[in-house]
């Protein structure tokens, strides 16, 4: 039950983040927050990768 409460709010942290992404591109935010919410999301994949291998 926990873990299903984390990657409901992972869910939404990135939804949010998404959103933001898009705006970034369109120009509307600083494009460097695109940047570094890509880089995020590429980390929470490998991490969230890696913790499903190990189980």
């Amino acid at each position: 039950m926990k873990r299903r409460t984390l990657y409901r709010a992972l869910l939404a942290i990135v939804l949010l983040l998404t959103i933001v992404y898009t705006l970034g591109i369109l120009g509307l935010v600083p494009f460097r927050w695109s940047y570094y919410i890509t880089m995020f999301m590429i980390v929470l994949f490998l991490v969230l990768r890696m913790e499903k291998k190990r189980q």
